[in-house]
């Protein structure tokens, strides 16, 4: 028994600077997971990273059976769940600096987890198997930050797939995850939105997003709760502030190391919301960052001068490690357990099924509140 892991595309260009690219892939074998990686040279303009290629990237799907969706995210919600699974990003993939190539690594479980041998696609029971992209390279501004940059076009942006397949051996899987977006709604002042699951589906894992400048979940959330047949049953109900302390106890703090070119009194996207944010000294480069707590989703980017001391101006190459929760705004729902399948919820055998979220009455009004579930799919 091994694992199986080779290029079907090698650094393939994407044609045009934006639109769909599909790659199909092996019609047998067992899929763990989809290895995607992504490669754009960052434009020629210093101190605007506000753009990256997982914002670029905006869908990132696995369709069989012609429509048959198995996974459907944008580029900064599979980094932030292959964080909840363990599956760590790469610190190249955070990596803006002007004129230089930024890289980021994506990876698509198929199971709970990396190489998770319970769960994977059976290729050999569906039909045109295939991984769509959804791109744009021209943005430049996203979710309310609007201080970056398109990505040049003097170097093609490239993408590479690896699939890795079960060999030779004789498990049978038990199915794979589903994962994609159920239900959304435009965030505001003290609103009570009742996000409706729909049913039928066995649910191990529920997720929420708020991934919007200064309108994360920090900001927004009031309270959260699972809500069984209108209130028969409410199994969890929690403020913000204890959902934030459980996600850590479940899951520990997110960690980001990043190499970005700022300008000093900017606002800049944070890979964490909520945290903390420390300096790293950069060999031949004159500044280092200011330490500090994150507070929202974003920080102010502010250092000094290493030779004298004094505050720095401009454009500056820096380097910070971000130690928070809330991956780009997403939170895991610490309820279910992916390990233990007592936990998990079949929707067929539940009446009415939600999940209540009540905003707080500071609650920011241009965030797009997301919930995804993951599905547990038999074959």
């Amino acid at each position: 028994m091994y694992f199986q892991k080779r290029y079907i595309k090698e650094d393939q260009a994407f044609v045009g600077t934006s639109g769909l690219v599909t790659i199909d892939l092996p019609n047998k074998g067992l899929l763990s997971c989809i290895e995607l990686r992504a490669n754009a040279l960052v434009g020629a303009a210093a101190g605007v990273p506000d753009v990256w290629l997982h914002d670029a990237l905006e869908k990132i799907e696995l369709i069989v059976d012609g429509s048959k969706v198995v996974k459907s995210l944008t580029g900064e919600q599979l980094q932030a769940i292959s964080q909840y699974q363990k599956s760590y990003v790469d610190t190249e993939s955070l990596y803006n600096v002007a004129s230089e190539t930024q890289r980021e690594h994506f990876l698509i479980n198929l199971g709970r987890f990396y190489h998770d041998l319970d769960f994977m696609l059976d290729l050999s029971k569906v039909n045109d198997p295939e991984l769509r992209i959804t791109f744009d390279f021209t943005k430049d501004e996203v979710n309310g930050w609007d201080n970056g940059q398109a990505f040049a076009t003097a170097t093609t942006p490239s993408y590479s797939c690896i699939p890795h397949l079960l060999r030779e051996s004789d498990i049978i899987p038990r199915g794979y995850i589903k994962t994609s977006e159920i239900y959304r709604f435009t965030s505001a002042e003290s609103r009570k939105e009742n996000m409706i699951i729909p049913r039928g589906p066995l649910y191990n894992g529920l997720y929420l997003q708020s991934w919007y400048k200064n309108e994360g979940l920090e900001r927004n959330l009031d309270y959260v709760e699972i809500n069984i047949n209108n209130g028969e049953r409410i199994p969890f109900r929690v403020g913000r502030r204890e959902l934030a302390a459980e996600v850590i106890r479940r899951y520990g703090l997110f960690k980001f190391l990043e190499h970005i070119s700022v300008t000093i009194g900017e606002q800049y996207p944070t890979p964490v919301e909520s945290g903390r944010i420390w300096q790293n000294v950069i060999a031949g480069v004159d500044c280092i960052g200011t330490e500090g707590v994150l507070w929202a989703n974003y920080f102010n980017a502010t250092g000094v001068l290493i030779s004298s001391g004094a505050a720095a101006e401009g454009a500056q190459s820096l380097q910070f490690l971000y130690e928070g929760r809330y991956p780009f705004s997403l939170c895991k729902i610490p309820y279910m357990d992916e390990m233990d399948e007592r936990t998990w919820m079949d929707s067929k055998k539940l009446g009415d099924f939600w999940v209540r979220v009540e905003e707080a009455s500071g609650a920011g009004t241009n965030a797009t509140v997301k919930l995804l579930a993951d599905e547990v799919v038999a074959q």
